[in-house]
């Protein structure tokens, strides 16, 4: 019965051990995740404000001793048995995983911005521009296409231009030739008595016989016998000055027609490899990588109402289907050039018989019987011809065939030009107010400097690489201010589209800095635009630190003028592909096109002013929905993606306003803990089992230890 009652009072002590080293693990549990707790619950109040925890200054060492040692404390109850007498014997913390690290921070920032719905609001902004989809991608499509091929149409007919004024310049230098031949030109040439001096060829030639009657009277005779010294030097004084002024003529005229013929010829080659590269862009046209974008914009299935369709951009479409007729056949670069061949031939043949005529003439007072008035005849008839075909107006002018030729494209072009010397100067007006604004200045200086540092501290920190902030600009070509508009909204787009396919970082991060930061009032801006606004207000830092984490400027204007710019290229965008509706029955499509500019442009001017002094304005003319300027702000943080650079400008902010550095607050603690329990019963078996079973707890003068890990994170 003794062995009996042993064996079932070892059996019973070891289960009653057992059962108390389970609670008392259960127990260390528990304390340890309390100790912890209690650490992490000394969080920094300052980053609490933008809805973030990093860990305060308290000593955590000390937190955690003192909850671990008043958790073991003997119970105050009289007569109580104590069925764990727990002993707590080390404790080790250690803190990481600072808040500036952007995974961390990151992950707090979709922490609170869970809880506050964004996902509804950013839909609707999607569905706000899903109906004007279709009609914004065929816009920017015929823009980006038909912006091209102005810039190579007017290049071309620059060079065909150009070409044309080459044959003119060097026609031109062979004008006064015809007076030196013959002036008016005539069949016939009659003789003529030696009066005065000749001035011409024909002259010349009409009074050599009367010149070669008293040369042979007055030879022979001693010098104070002779008649006719003054008529006969008044004679050689006539030809010496028709020789030398064709020399004159036609020595400019050889090198005029010899370069500017070549340069021409030239040109016309580079006007009809241009003609070509037309062809290509029109070709590889047809496919924009961007239009994806809008697709799938357009193409969603959201939840909401959407605005009603604005239409199918046909009247874009159908305007940049009449691209190819802004291509010139290649026959009439054919022509052109035949018509500079056929010049330089017909200068060739002025040149070789006005020489000979000048040989003539250099003959006539040394020698008798000299064929003058045949080369006078052939040398004008020849120069006659050639100053019809290119020099004087009229139906058998080369020069001017090539010029019709040219102008019956062009019929649009005046119209054009005179649309695009509007826009200039409306955009010269926009680039004034963008110069006034990039000028201000506040007394932020010393925030900004203080700023940047925090700014690229936390990029080192992360080992992020920098970026500098690109100027904030408005092209003065009104094409190129167009064409950038319908890249802005290229990109605005493609945040949508990056936006469907994931609702995950870069959403949460937007709307968290819409959510914790200020932006500048637009109307005090106007004000102080027009002279009545005070700049300390408009440009403090405090005022644009939304638009700084949009465009990361280290100074008081830059971003406030990059934002400015920004909806202005936004709204021309839009009121772009309004005017290209308004103007499509207008036909030639650069005429389309500069119409729709200076419509945008126009209304674009307008609707700054309108945003300015009613703090809202209409999405477009065709949707009737209100857009405010942090509306476009929100806009603008999907168009430029830089989520590293944009959390680290966030953090800096941070930083600035709270003094407290991001990257040196902690937000994962780990603790180990290492407590005791008195073991009843056979703490010698309690170890050996223990070790039979793998059980890495220790015992130790009766004692049995065991390590707890412990982790908490905000």
């Amino acid at each position: 019965m003794i062995l009996i009652l042993a064996g079932i009072y070892m059996f019973v002590a070891v289960f009653i051990d057992y059962a108390r080293i389970a609670a008392f693990k259960v127990q260390s549990e528990r304390m340890a995740h309390a100790a912890l707790r209690s650490v992490m619950s000394a969080y920094d109040t300052s980053l609490r404000e933008y809805g973030l925890f990093g860990y305060g200054d308290s000593s955590g060492e000390a937190i955690m001793a003192k909850v671990l040692n008043d958790s073991v404390k003997p119970s105050a109850v009289k007569d109580g048995f104590p069925i764990l007498d727990i002993q707590w014997d080390t404790s080790t913390l250690s803190m990481e995983r600072e808040l500036g690290r952007y995974d961390i921070f990151n992950r707090q920032i979709q922490e609170d911005m869970k809880y506050r719905a964004p996902v509804d609001f950013t839909l609707e902004v999607v569905n706000r521009f899903k109906p004007m989809s279709e009609e914004m991608k065929e816009a920017a499509h015929t823009v980006d296409l038909l912006k091209k091929l102005q810039k190579l149409y007017d290049k071309r007919e620059d060079l065909l231009d150009e070409a044309i004024a080459n044959q003119t310049d060097s026609a031109n230098t062979l004008k006064d030739l015809p007076a030196l031949i013959m002036s008016p030109p005539s069949p016939a040439i009659y003789d003529e008595m030696m009066e005065e001096t000749p001035k011409t060829a024909a002259e010349i030639a009409a009074r050599y016989t009367d010149y070669l009657s008293k040369k042979q009277a007055d030879e022979g005779l001693p010098f104070n016998q002779q008649q006719y010294i003054l008529e006969l030097a008044r004679y050689r004084t006539g030809v010496g000055n028709v020789v030398t002024g064709i020399s004159m003529v036609l020595q400019p005229a050889q090198q005029a027609h010899q370069m500017k013929l070549e340069a021409a010829q030239t040109l016309i080659d580079e006007a009809r490899n241009l003609n070509e590269e037309m062809k290509r862009v029109i070709a590889e046209g047809e496919n924009r990588s961007q239009n994806a974008s809008y697709e799938k914009v357009g193409n969603s299935n959201l939840p909401g109402q959407s605005p009603p369709s604005t239409g199918s951009g046909s009247e874009a479409k159908d305007t940049r289907s009449l691209a190819s007729e802004l291509v010139r056949a290649d026959s009439l670069f054919d022509k052109v050039k035949e018509h500079i061949r056929s010049q330089t031939s017909d200068f060739n043949q002025v040149r070789k018989d006005s020489l000979e005529l000048s040989t003539q003439l250099r003959n006539v007072t040394g020698q008798s019987g000299v064929p003058v008035k045949p080369a006078v005849r052939q040398a004008s008839q020849v120069t006659e011809r050639y100053m019809d075909s290119y020099v004087r107006s009229g139906a058998s002018n080369v020069i001017l065939q090539s010029k019709q030729l040219l102008e019956e494209d062009r019929g649009s072009d005046a119209q054009r030009k005179a649309n695009d010397k509007e826009s200039k100067a409306k955009l010269k007006d926009i680039k004034r107010i963008l110069s006034q604004i990039e000028n201000g200045h506040s007394g932020s200086t010393e925030a900004f400097k203080q700023l940047e540092q925090y700014y690229n501290a936390n990029i080192a920190f992360n080992q992020a690489s920098r970026e500098e902030a690109k100027k904030a600009e408005i092209a003065g070509d009104p094409y190129d201010s167009g064409g950038d508009a319908m890249n802005g909204m290229d990109s605005l787009f493609g945040g949508m589209s990056g936006l469907l396919d994931s609702l995950g970082d870069e959403l949460f991060q937007n709307e968290y800095a819409l959510a914790y930061f200020n932006s500048m009032d637009f109307g005090q801006l106007l004000d102080w635009t027009e002279g009545s606004g005070d700049s300390s207000e408009v440009f403090k830092l405090e005022n644009q630190e939304l638009e700084y984490i949009i465009y990361g400027f280290h100074n008081s204007s830059g971003n406030i003028a990059a934002a400015y710019a920004e909806i202005f290229g936004m709204r021309l965008a839009i009121r772009t592909a309004e005017g290209l509706i308004e103007n499509s029955k207008l036909g030639n499509p650069l005429l389309v096109l500069s119409a729709a500019i200076l419509y945008g442009i126009t209304h674009a001017i307008a609707d700054m002013v309108k945003l300015s002094k009613e703090g809202s304005l209409e999405l477009s003319k065709y949707i009737k929905v209100k857009l405010t300027y942090r509306d476009h702000l929100r806009l603008f943080l999907l168009m430029h993606s830089n989520n590293e650079r944009k959390m680290s400008r966030m953090l800096a902010l941070i930083r600035l306003n709270t003094g407290v550095n991001p990257d040196e607050k902690q937000t994962y603690a780990s603790g180990n803990i290492r407590s005791s329990v008195k073991l009843w019963f056979l703490p010698g078996v309690i170890k050996s089992i223990g070790a039979v079973m793998g059980n890495a707890d220790q015992v130790e003068d009766g004692r049995l230890f065991i390590d707890r890990r412990t982790d908490y994170s905000y």
